[in-house]
């Protein structure tokens, strides 16, 4: 090809690469708009690396997606299940704090789409489910269900002692009564203004009281008259009640006995049991109290009082124990610098006499001669007549140094503990290390006559060892009695011909006390070693031009910072409610008596509900973070650097409407109306959105469905559409709005084809509707693709308790997938 050939295709490729990089960006935007993948799907291993990555700047729900997503391709690899495994703790515990802090601040049904995502990260975690539960009971919601079968109609008693009374008179209408006659008179006027029949002891001797009752329940009116009188009765029947002398004769013949069982869920240990058949006993010491351990039973035989005072301490007695997880960090900076530099001279010159030496040979006749050489011992002769070859001078070496030594160590030990409370909990993570001892015994024969010594080994613990014993208060502070013992071998010693190991070890045991996420420093050192030495010709080496040439200097520079820190995260906290910290009126005297809360007429004046009581103050929790991290604050702080804060601030939720749930009220069905025309006012349905941080692609996120502003909801149906190609709907779990008194709800969804969803949540029927804002549902869907996509009602309204149709304005939601 000649010179002119050659330009011109020359220009033509350069063309050609200009035109390349001038629509290689129009192509990919073609591309990315087209929705046509750039690149295959990432591999595990990639994955694992960006999740290592998102861990390590304490982002758990980046971490926590990326190692799923690899466990998920590649299931075998035990790598990808470990990592998964290890950041759902702090991972769930970043959600709890987040929803604490927005349940404190109000927003109640963002608290609950957090609470759920904790809940589908770690299910193990009790602490979600019992401040979902916390979150209920604050809105008026019925308590959770036992863990065990209860007899039918127990639970009503159980829920407020007494609400339901075994006599039940013909009329509850309030009585006024102002007589003074016998007490028998007295007793037979109030049972037949109630409907209730009237017995007497055929030993009672009645005597004249007097009384005034001013518009007083009938219960409230039989103990007035009984103390009046010295009486006291019990029902025979529904409406017929025996009246006897108040004496302990008559109460011992009178008291009815019963026997009943009670099964422990929470007992695991002999200790649970016995603290539960103690309380009992100290109570109620007439009841006869036996403890099964074998079935974690109790088996109580007392009056139904008693029984059902027993049934209210066991279930106040009988919780979980609390647990919590505690990340502690052991971390150890070493920094070694040396530098040698100069000239190191010889430190002695050595002269030693040496004996005189003499040669000589021989020759004989077959041509060989023979030397000898012999040293003789100088004489007074010899050490007149010295020469230099007499003398031996010996001279050390000189050593030219130009060394510079740099070393960097870090040491990061960062174990997890879990402990149930007030249980000792360890943990070793290292090795064996076998220790020589020795036993001296005399012989037992009489012709020995050197003792018998038997070597014997001991094994020692060295590397981490953690004791810790944690107690976890009703505020969600924990009590940390817990030691933490790093150890490793040093060297050896010889002692007595036998070569035994140095440990060198570091300590720290104490007392702390903690709230929850809070990082603690348990102990902490500093060592900053500094030396310097100088060797070389005294004078010559303290020239300041010429030191390094007649000398030779050492500088070492050793620093070593060591830090223990402890996180605590709490995973189980204490479930005591408002149930557990009410007063139970149990009578007067030794006898067992529960007042009956008495059912109020319409009639009857309204009653001012009790003051709840008042409980510790909680401290707001601050946001969940790693041993690791706060390690690494603890360092800077030991340097006097600017402490480090405890994260980035949690993100403000992005939801437009945030309800929050009212308390629901008791009130009387209301009649039927006419066919609704228009919504109720204030009464609306909308989508929450997730936060930002959940729309990745292939995350999993929550949508609760709200109801604003409801009166009178028995049903909520709706049909929805979203886009299949970008999501795919994991589950529907049901919300709290309609369950809130206690009544099961029906939850029926329908797949009516890609992107068309039908939900419907019912009462029973027959039942009256609920009020308030509230979760009517939960739609859990999964990131399929990256863009903006959206969800939208095709349908939706509520229907009242008379069966008709309530128009609804709803919101439609937007999302944007990364």
């Amino acid at each position: 090809m000649n010179r002119r050939t050659l330009i011109p295709a020359f220009a033509g490729a350069a063309s050609s690469k200009f035109l390349v990089a001038l629509l290689l960006p129009v192509l990919v935007v073609v591309l990315a708009l087209s929705g046509t993948p750039l690149h295959a799907a990432e591999s595990a291993g990639s994955l694992f690396k960006h999740g290592q990555a998102a861990e390590a700047r304490e982002d758990w729900d980046g971490a926590y997606n990326n190692y799923q997503k690899a466990y998920t391709r590649e299931p075998k690899d035990m790598r990808y299940r470990t990592a998964l495994y290890r950041v759902r703790v702090p991972a769930a515990a970043m959600h709890l704090a987040r929803a604490r802090k927005l349940e404190a601040s109000g927003e109640t049904q963002a608290a609950i789409s957090e609470l759920l995502h904790a809940s589908e990260i770690d299910p193990s975690n009790e602490a979600v489910q019992q401040e979902i539960g916390k979150i209920r009971t604050k809105a008026g919601e019925a308590q959770a269900e036992a863990a065990l079968p209860q007899p039918e109609g127990e639970q009503e008693e159980l829920a407020g002692i007494g609400s339901p009374t075994v006599l039940k008179p013909l009329s509850n209408e309030p009585l006024t009564l102002h007589m003074t006659e016998d007490a028998k008179v007295i007793y037979q006027a109030v049972g037949k203004a109630a409907g209730v029949n009237v017995l007497f002891d055929p030993d009672y001797t009645s005597k004249r009281v007097q009384v005034d009752l001013n518009n007083v329940s009938l219960v409230d009116a039989l103990r007035i008259v009984g103390t009046m009188s010295n009486t006291f009765w019990r029902p025979i029947t529904a409406n017929t009640i025996f009246v006897a002398q108040n004496t302990r004769v008559k109460r011992t013949e009178m008291d009815e006995q019963a026997v009943q069982t009670f099964y422990l869920s929470n007992a695991w240990q002999q200790n649970d049991l016995n603290d539960v058949q103690t309380a009992l006993r100290n109570v109620m010491p007439n009841a006869k109290v036996y403890g099964v351990a074998g079935q974690n039973a109790i088996v109580m035989r007392g009056t139904p009082d008693e029984l059902l005072l027993a049934q209210k301490l066991i279930d106040d007695l009988d919780k979980a124990r609390a647990e919590v997880v505690v990340d502690i960090a052991i971390m150890e900076v070493s920094k070694n610098w040396e530098r040698t530099l100069g000239i190191s001279w010889p430190s002695s010159v050595a002269v030693a006499l040496q004996s005189t030496t003499t040669s000589s040979s021989t020759s004989s006749s077959s041509s060989s001669s023979t030397s000898t050489t012999s040293t003789t011992t100088p004489t007074l002769y010899d050490l007149a007549h010295l020469t230099a070859n007499n003398f031996a001078v010996t001279v050390g070496s000189a050593t030219l140094n130009m060394l510079l030594t740099d070393s960097d160590t870090t040491i990061l030990q960062s174990p997890r503990i879990r402990a149930t409370d007030a249980q000792k909990a360890t943990m070793k993570i290292g090795s064996r290390i076998p220790i020589a001892t020795g036993s001296y015994s005399t012989g037992t024969a009489a012709t020995t006559t050197s003792a018998l010594v038997n070597t014997q080994f001991q094994y020692l613990d060295v590397g981490v060892n953690i004791e810790m014993t944690p107690t976890i208060h009703f505020d969600r502070e924990v009590t940390l009695k817990i030691k933490i013992e790093v150890s490793s071998e040093s060297g050896t010693t010889t002692i007595s011909d036998v070569v035994e190991p140095i440990i060198s070890q570091r300590v720290i045991d104490q007392v702390i006390r903690l709230r929850e996420g809070e990082a603690s420093i348990l102990g902490g050192i500093q060592d900053n070693q500094e030396s310097t030495s100088w060797t070389g010709i005294p004078g010559l080496s303290s020239i300041p031009l010429l030191k390094y040439i007649f000398g030779s200097k050492d500088h070492t520079i050793k620093d070593d910072d060591l830090v223990f820190v402890v996180v605590p995260h709490i995973v189980r906290s204490q479930d005591i409610g408002p149930s557990n910290l009410r007063a139970i009126d149990t009578g007067s005297g030794q006898t067992i008596e529960l007042r009956r809360k008495d059912t109020v007429s319409p009639a009857a004046p309204p009653t001012t509900a009790p003051a709840a009581r008042p409980v510790a103050a909680v401290v707001a929790p601050i946001q969940a973070q790693s041993a690791e991290g706060a390690t690494h604050a603890a360092l800077a702080q030991m340097h006097d650097q600017n402490r480090i804060a405890d994260g980035t601030p949690l993100p403000t939720p992005t939801a437009t409407v945030a309800p929050v749930i009212t308390p629901v009220t008791t009130a009387q069905p209301a009649a039927p109306t006419a066919p609704a025309t228009a919504p109720a006012t204030g009464l609306s349905l909308t989508l929450t959105p997730p936060s930002a941080g959940q729309l990745v692609n292939g995350s999993t996120f929550q949508v609760p469905i709200l109801v604003n502003g409801g009166t009178d909801i028995a049903s909520v149906p709706v049909q929805l559409h979203y886009d299949a190609a970008k999501l795919s709907l994991a589950n529907v779990a049901a919300g709290d709005l309609l369950s809130r008194d206690g009544q099961a709800v029906a939850l029926i969804h329908r797949d009516d084809g890609p992107g068309n969803l039908t939900v419907v949540a019912s009462r029973p029927p027959g039942s009256s509707g609920v009020n308030g804002s509230g979760v009517v549902c939960v739609l859990s869907f999964q990131a399929r693709a990256t863009g903006h996509t959206s969800i939208a009602f095709t349908r939706a309204g509520v229907i009242n308790s008379a069966q008709q149709p309530v128009a609804a304005p709803v919101t439609h939601l937007d999302l944007e997938i990364k």
